[in-house]
């Protein structure tokens, strides 16, 4: 079963006011599509578009408020149950649900239904990741039914505004929860149906410019990371496959053992179900987490996996011999079956000229539709400016610099000089255990609430990819968890390994407003000083984390021409 997409730009506003952050994003990729024909001509045999996409303008949040008399003074120290419960009790615009109607009257795929704040995918100090998106099948027989599983979704979209999450982010760069407003995208979702399943070929993350470049690749040539089914498993930091658009096949893991242990395991998909639960605050009932090994016999896995042959020890980049199947995109990134990477290098170095700044896009691709009437599809989902690059100013570490440093890296990100930051909270090594991440992430929050209420920044050091919803590849913090955080350490262990998420909210928050992030152990020159650190005395000690309060304080620095960062006293 497939759904159709049209070559037709469908990009419908409801009400009168701002598109918000995202949309902006989304209606600038349908220009771009359009002023640019020669695109569609050099890849004449894919469908590239922006799928359908309908937007409530920030108007409707206003509206919203006011009929329902919900005054954002009420939302200051509610929980976000609260919140949410109060927005569900709220009475919809008939303007806005009349038109709904009208939208749903015509559609039956799955759609998605994400925020589009004033502050989302700004140039600067963009949001990326803290409100609510929510996945409905819509395939209920019942129009009514459907528009109000719909109506709730938006409901839910703008109490999220008021969340503690992004309350929090925005106190740190300098913005109030007073000033935003919420508009929202209602989108349909690409893919296929496989049994009761729906889910696209592949998604996924680019960006024009890479932070952590390898084998030579340069950071102007960007990255790109990506999964087959939905983007959750890009965005939420969890194992997925990295490489540069310029380079495709060169990647980052080339041994049999390697790609072995790194190969994406798990893939998102929705569930068809033909119902309309009522929604919650993290509402994921039709996200369904499947075993790669599950979809052995689904198209999508027989055009992107090559096979293990335990016998022979190697890999072949085909999935039509007997073995095991390892997700490799050797058919698309090393047969080009689909002109993946040159696709992405095309939009990025065309959208980084437009809007004169690095840039980052999310994408899903679609190959498997039965109706040969149906091209490939190359779907564009969102576009944000990449704003860790705003400073520009020198940064050189000298030679006595990085001999006195406790901590040394040559994979740093960000371009600066700090000089405010005495507190430092670590990962213990000695009773590091990678099945206790969970409990890990709560003792770090506990201790950044007691230094919230000091108003201090600290330097956080542990193992492996921080903010990973997979709690084996690292600790899956949250942004509420470590709000005061001035610089991040990560640090390798023997029980995980993870290369950074370039591509997950979690990193593009952190690098929006300046987070230094430091990986340590992945070049030569790598350094921490764990027997200074474990000498320091303990302000606070838990069973997996340790709090240190300096009698000095540090300095920071980080050259990021050169990828170079160190921490001294």
């Amino acid at each position: 079963m497939s759904f159709p997409i049209s070559d037709k730009t469908y990009f419908i506003k409801i009400g009168k006011a701002s598109l918000g952050g995202k949309a902006k994003g989304l209606k600038f990729l349908n220009r771009m599509l359009s002023d640019n024909p020669d695109l569609h001509k050099k890849f004449s045999a894919v469908n590239l578009f922006v799928p359908k996409t309908v937007v409530i303008a920030t108007d409707g949040f206003d509206d919203f408020l006011s009929q329902n008399k919900l005054q954002t003074s009420l939302f200051e120290e509610e929980s976000d149950q609260k919140i949410a419960a109060a927005f569900l009790k709220g009475k919809i615009p008939l303007w806005i649900k009349f038109k709904l109607r009208t939208f749903l009257n015509n559609f039956h795929f799955p759609i998605a239904i994400r925020s589009s704040s004033l502050l989302e995918d700004a140039r600067f100090r963009a949001f990326a990741g803290l409100y609510r998106t929510y996945i409905l099948s819509n395939d209920h027989p019942d129009l009514e039914k459907r528009l109000e599983h719909l109506i709730q979704a938006v409901k839910l979209i703008y109490a999220s505004t008021y969340f503690k999450a992004p309350k929090s982010f925005g106190g740190r760069v300098g913005h109030s929860y007073t000033e935003e407003k919420m508009a929202v995208i209602v989108q349909q979702m690409v893919g296929d149906c496989y049994g009761d399943f729906f889910y696209p070929t592949i998604s996924g993350v680019a960006q024009s410019h890479n932070y952590y470049p390898f084998a030579r690749i340069k950071p102007e040539e960007g990255i790109a990371t990506i999964a087959m089914g939905l983007g959750n498993i890009v965005v939420e930091g969890e194992r997925a496959l990295s490489f540069s658009p310029e380079y495709p096949q060169k990647l980052l893991h080339s041994s049999v053992e390697d790609i072995l242990e790194n190969a994406q395991r798990y893939f998102y998909c929705i569930k068809l179900e033909k119902q309309c639960r009522p929604l919650t605050i993290d509402d994921k009932s039709l996200l369904t987490r499947r075993e790669v090994t599950d979809a052995v016999t689904e198209p999508p896995m027989q055009l992107l996996a090559s096979t293990y042959i335990p016998e022979e020890n190697r890999i072949r980049d085909t999935s039509q011999c007997y073995g095991h199947r390892v997700l490799t995109f050797a058919p698309v990134l090393k047969f080009g079956r689909f002109p993946l990477a040159k696709i992405l290098s095309e939009m990025l170095r065309l959208c980084q000229k437009e809007m004169d700044c690095p840039v980052e896009m999310e994408f899903s691709v679609n190959l498997t539709s039965q109706s040969k009437k149906i091209k490939p599809q190359f779907a564009f989902l969102q576009i944000r400016p990449m704003s860790a690059l705003v400073e520009q100013e020198e940064i050189r570490i000298s030679k006595e610099e990085y001999l006195k440093a406790f901590c040394r890296s040559g994979h740093a990100l960000g371009n600066s000089v700090k000089k405010d930051m005495r507190d430092i909270v670590y990962v213990r090594p000695d009773t590091f255990d990678a099945g206790q991440t969970i409990k890990i992430a709560r003792e770090i929050r506990q201790i950044n609430a007691n230094i919230l209420e000091e108003n201090r920044k600290y330097v956080l050091i542990g193992p492996g990819r921080w903010g990973s919803k997979d709690r084996w590849l690292g600790i899956p913090v949250t942004w509420q968890d470590i709000s005061e955080v001035g610089a991040i350490i990560e640090t390798t262990s023997d029980n995980i390994r993870s290369e950074p998420s370039q591509g997950s909210h979690f990193f593009h928050n952190i690098s929006t407003i300046g987070i230094n992030y430091f990986t340590v152990g992945t070049k030569e020159d790598d350094f921490l000083d764990w027997d200074w650190l474990t000498a320091q005395s303990a302000a606070e000690e838990k069973n997996f984390v340790t709090y240190v309060k300096l009698n000095s304080p540090m300095t920071l620095k980080v050259d990021g021409r050169k990828l170079e960062g160190v921490i001294y006293i």
